[in-house]
């Protein structure tokens, strides 16, 4: 079945667009191709490999959304961390977005630990040393981009640390960490001098991600701590979460691996895209945010939050950097003890435009589906002011061939502000949301993601 919805566009790499008609299955237990513990680890030789931790989190009634997520991508020579905060009653979205640069940001073959005998870890950034990236705080002017400025980092306690600016348009666009260093308890001090130019200035920014189990189930008590400075208000924003599986893992297209280029053409890692999730993480712990000097409206204080919660873990072919994959995609955590991952690839949507999509779905028993579905984006829409790109904050998802009658969701975000910006016409949206509608002709509710890379 999966092969019938695996086509080629012409002169595109091979995507998965689901087809009309299709016969929804389910897929025998023993069929899909993810095997833990060992498929919780790292994957030596894998273009691409994250784990994605999203979902709703209470701290009494009070709703928040997050997202740590900690990815290397060796095939285009990066690793990179995603962190978000959406704090629904007060309308506050905290993000960061921090590249690591090889070989002393990421090293891609010990970033995780591969070895399913050995406890299992993921790292990304440092606890200890405070200098993760640069944010550049004014780009400047003048600057040649043949003979770029040259960055000095100073004080804070540490040593050893190299950065370098990429200059465009006269401009510093970004400087990039070369290597962070080590050994520095305070933020160092940025100066950057000489490259025909002026004006620019930078400041260091402390940021990581850090994921730990046990080995023999690291699906149970996992421990989650992350730390990110939010880009717009320096407000730093603290995750210290435990996190336990419970049920099966949710085998995305029920089988959990999607060929995606020709078998003779490198590895099975280089060939296929593995994904499977956990859905059903009891977490608990606790959130700390921390405002910035001088800024109001923002109160210092730790919450202990507890929730269920969802972690990707997804390896193997995924796209390049020439061309990358654009998607949509709503997962729903419902309250009859369903759970869904519903997607529609490419990057042209309209408002109202009904297309086909395609979900996978598993019961409350821990049975996989697969199915075609129809998404519609509905509803209001919103703008980033920081990139210009328009999101779409309501879905309508139709699933008629597999859960009769008619299954028809609403999934709908709980704040409009949750872009992760990534320039001028470019981001991706990560919002927390709410799922209502039928579910085999009985209401339904419950918690939800809303995520657009288009």
């Amino acid at each position: 079945m999966i092969e019938n919805v695996l086509r080629r566009g012409p002169g595109v790499a091979p995507s998965l667009l689901p087809a009309a008609g299709v016969t929804p299955q389910l897929i025998p237990a023993g069929k899909p191709a993810i095997f833990l513990p060992a498929d919780q680890y790292l994957h030596r030789g894998a273009p691409t490999e994250w784990w994605w931790h999203i979902g709703t989190l209470k701290a009494g009634e009070r709703v928040f959304g997050f997202e740590i997520n900690a990815a290397g991508f060796s095939d285009r020579g990066y690793a990179f961390s995603q962190i978000m905060l959406s704090d629904v009653a007060n309308a506050r979205h905290y993000q960061r977005s921090t590249t690591y640069w090889p070989p002393v940001g990421v090293d891609f073959d010990n970033w995780a630990q591969h070895d399913p005998t050995r406890d299992w870890h993921v790292v990304l950034g440092s606890v200890s040393n405070r200098l993760s990236a640069i944010k550049v705080t004014n780009p400047g002017s003048g600057y040649s981009e043949k003979a770029p400025p040259t960055v000095a980092i100073s004080g804070g306690g540490g040593s050893q640390a190299q950065a370098y600016a990429v200059v465009a348009n006269g401009e510093i666009a970004s400087i990039n960490v070369a290597n962070p260093g080590r050994g520095y308890t305070s933020a160092p001090q940025v100066a950057i001098s000489g490259g025909s130019g002026q004006g620019a200035t930078a400041e260091a920014i402390h940021s990581y991600v850090t994921m730990d189990a046990a080995w023999g189930d690291p699906t149970q008590n996992m421990a989650i701590t992350a730390l990110l400075v939010d880009d717009a208000t320096g407000t730093e924003v603290y995750f210290d979460l435990m996190m336990s599986q419970q049920g099966p893992p949710f085998s995305v297209w029920g089988t959990g691996v999607l060929p995606l280029k020709p078998p003779d053409s490198g590895t099975h890692l280089q060939t296929n895209n593995y994904y499977y999730s956990l859905t059903r993480l009891a977490a608990k712990g606790t959130i700390s945010i921390v405002p910035a000097k001088g800024v109001s409206g923002i109160a210092r204080e730790t919450l202990p939050v507890a929730g269920t919660t969802w972690m990707d873990h997804e390896y193997g072919s995924f796209g390049s950097a020439s061309q990358p994959v654009k998607w949509i995609l709503q997962d729903a955590q419902l309250d009859n003890g369903w759970v869904l991952s519903n997607f529609a690839l490419g990057s042209k949507f309209e408002l109202g435009d009904r297309v086909r999509s395609f979900v996978t779905a598993q019961d409350p028993d821990g049975k996989m589906y697969v199915a075609s579905s129809w998404l519609t984006p509905t509803g209001e829409t919103w703008t980033s002011p920081k990139t210009g790109v328009t999101y779409f904050l309501e879905f309508e998802i139709e699933i008629e061939e597999l859960l009769h009658p008619k299954t028809t969701l609403t999934i709908k975000s709980l704040l409009k502000d949750q872009e992760f910006p990534s320039g001028p016409g470019a981001g991706v949206y990560e919002g927390v949301a709410a799922a209502t509608g039928t579910f085999r002709g009985q209401k339904v509710s419950g918690t939800a993601w809303n995520e657009q890379a288009h």
